[in-house]
C-alpha cells in the first residue's frame, strides 16, 4: 500500500521556530514528527510513499533521504506554487492509482491503527474514509456529522460553542480509491476538506467516518506543541528517559518525568523539572533550571542552556516562553 504525506506548508503558527526548519522537521520527543508518521506507516506494512515538499523542502529530502532508515521507499512531488492539499495529491495520480492509498499529515502526532482504518474503508465500501476523533472542544475543529453507520452527512467549520452538531473531529488522515481522482480538478487549487469532501458528500458518494480512540494532536500552534509534549511525557510507556552517551552529574536534579536525549551534559547543579524535554547535544549548565519546558537543536550540534526556562520552547537559540498555553 502507498501513502502521500502532506509536507509542503508554511508551518506559520510554529514562527519563530519554523523561520529556519519546516513543521516536518520539527522534533516531538527529540524525533522529527515527520519520522513517526513514516514509521508509523511502516508499522502497518505502507511502504511506499510521496511526500509534496514547497516551504524548505531540500531540509526535508535531505534528512529523510530515500526514506530506508525509517523502512519506506520515499519519493518527493515538489510544488513551486501550493496547490492545496487535494490539488498537491492529484499531482501524483500516476503514483497512487493503482491501488487504495492513504493520505495523512506529516506534522501530526499520532499512534492510530492504520490496518484497522483501512479494513473499515473497504467493508464500508467507500471511495473515501476519514479518520475522526471525539472532542472536547468542537469550535477549535473541522466537525463531522455521520449517521449511526458512519456515513457522512455534512460538516461544520468550527462551530459557535453550543452550535455543533457533533464532536467529531476530522484528523486529517484519510482512505481513498483511486476514482477519487475523478473528482479532483487537474492543475487547480484544490482542498480535501473545503472542496472534495463537501463535493462528495452533496453528490450522494459513499464517504464515510471511523471513530478513533487514538492518540492524536495536530502540533500546529506553539501552545499545541508544548502541551503534547506535556501530554505525551505522561505516558507509563515511555521507559528509556535517558539518551545514550548523556552524563548526568552529582548534584544535579533531573524530575523522573523528564526526557533526556542522548550525548546531553547536566552539570552538577542543573535543575530539570518537571515534563521537560532535553533534546540530543544538550547542555543544562550548573545554575540553569529548565521546568515543564522542551529544548532542542535540530541543525546545530548542541545547545547550551544557562538561564531559567519555565513553561517555555527554546531551539537552535530561539526562545519563546508560554507560561500556562492556550491551546
Amino acid at each position: 500500500m502507498k501513502a502521500f504525506v502532506l509536507a509542503a506548508g508554511k508551518g506559520t503558527r510554529l514562527r519563530p521556530f519554523t523561520d529556519d526548519i519546516p513543521k516536518p522537521l520539527v522534533p516531538v520527543l527529540n524525533k522529527p514528527v515527520m519520522a513517526r508518521i513514516l514509521e508509523l506507516c511502516r508499522t502497518h506494512g505502507i511502504d511506499q510513499a510521496v511526500a509534496n515538499l514547497h516551504y524548505k523542502g531540500d531540509k526535508i529530502s535531505h534528512l529523510f533521504g530515500d526514506g530506508s532508515q525509517f523502512g519506506v521507499q520515499l519519493q518527493y512531488s515538489w510544488e513551486k506554487d501550493l496547490m492545496g492539499t487535494a490539488g498537491g495529491v492529484r499531482r501524483q495520480a500516476d503514483f497512487l492509482s493503482d491501488q487504495t492509498f492513504l493520505v495523512i499529515s506529516g506534522d501530526v502526532v499520532t499512534d492510530i491503527d492504520l490496518t484497522r482504518l483501512v479494513e473499515f474503508h473497504r467493508q464500508s465500501g467507500a471511495i473515501a474514509t476519514m479518520a475522526t476523533k471525539e472532542v472536547g472542544d468542537p469550535s477549535r475543529f473541522g466537525i463531522v456529522v455521520t449517521d449511526e453507520s458512519g456515513r457522512i452527512q455534512s460538516f461544520q467549520e468550527k462551530p459557535a460553542p453550543g452550535t455543533e452538531k457533533s464532536n467529531l473531529a476530522n484528523t486529517g488522515i484519510y482512505i481513498f480509491e483511486p476514482e477519487v481522482f475523478d473528482w479532483i480538478p487537474k492543475d487547480q487549487v484544490y482542498d480535501f476538506g473545503k472542496d472534495l469532501f463537501p463535493a462528495l458528500v452533496a453528490a450522494g458518494a459513499p464517504v464515510y467516518s471511523m471513530r478513533t480512540g487514538a492518540y492524536w494532536s495536530d502540533v500546529g500552534t506553539l501552545g499545541q506543541y508544548l502541551y503534547t509534549h506535556w501530554d505525551l511525557l505522561t505516558h507509563p510507556h515511555l521507559k528509556q528517559r535517558i539518551g545514550e552517551g548523556t552524563v548526568i552529574e552529582p548534584g544535579a536534579i533531573v524530575s523522573s518525568h523528564a526526557l533526556i536525549g542522548d550525548n546531553c551534559h547536566i552539570e552538577k547543579g542543573a535543575v530539570v523539572l518537571g515534563y521537560s524535554c532535553i533534546g540530543n547535544g544538550c547542555v543544562v549548565r550548573s545554575g540553569a533550571t529548565v521546568f515543564d519546558s522542551i529544548v532542542w537543536a535540530a541543525e546545530q550540534l548542541s545547545l547550551t542552556v544557562a538561564c531559567e526556562l519555565v513553561r517555555s520552547i527554546c531551539g537552535d537559540n530561539k526562545q519563546v516562553a508560554l507560561g500556562v498555553p492556550t491551546l
